[in-house]
């Protein structure tokens, strides 16, 4: 589990009294969102073209980081609490010229990942419109790089 159950109760309990007819609480909550944030990782560490980005936080332990943060991002996306305490979009990617070809694969296998989990398709909907409207913020790196 990317979060401790606690943070994922106290997601669920809050997204029920504030606001319980969102995207957050129609798919599961905090456990579904942590099921799929799993999931994703598991697929763009599998990619051959996506994992390069990846290597080194897994190899400096701090890939259970960035799965929180992706975790406390979509429940924000969804209309859950808003617990993100992560870097804005654009410093966080800025060093690793991500390409549009890259964003965009990534954004499908987050896609993907959501379908698969039985994501109603007016949530991935509104999930792919997010998705397009902060590629600008991540993407960086020139049409003919490697990645």
């Amino acid at each position: 589990m990317t979060l401790d159950t606690a943070l994922l109760d106290h997601l669920d309990a809050e997204a029920q009294q504030e606001n319980p007819s969102s995207a957050f609480t129609t798919i599961g909550g905090a456990a579904a969102v942590s099921a799929v944030v799993e999931e994703f990782y598991a697929r763009l560490l599998d990619d051959p073209a996506l994992r390069d980005f990846f290597t080194p936080l897994v190899e400096s332990g701090g890939l259970g980081a960035l799965k929180r943060h992706q975790v406390l991002m979509l429940t924000k996306v969804l209309g859950g609490p808003d617990r993100y305490d992560g870097r804005d979009l654009r410093a966080a990617h800025a060093h690793l010229t991500i390409t549009d070809n890259a964003y965009r694969r990534v954004s499908l296998h987050l896609l993907t990942v959501m379908h698969d989990f039985k994501v109603p398709m007016d949530i991935l909907q509104a999930a792919d419109d997010v998705l397009r409207s902060v590629s600008s913020l991540i993407v960086s790196g020139a049409q003919g790089d490697a990645r």
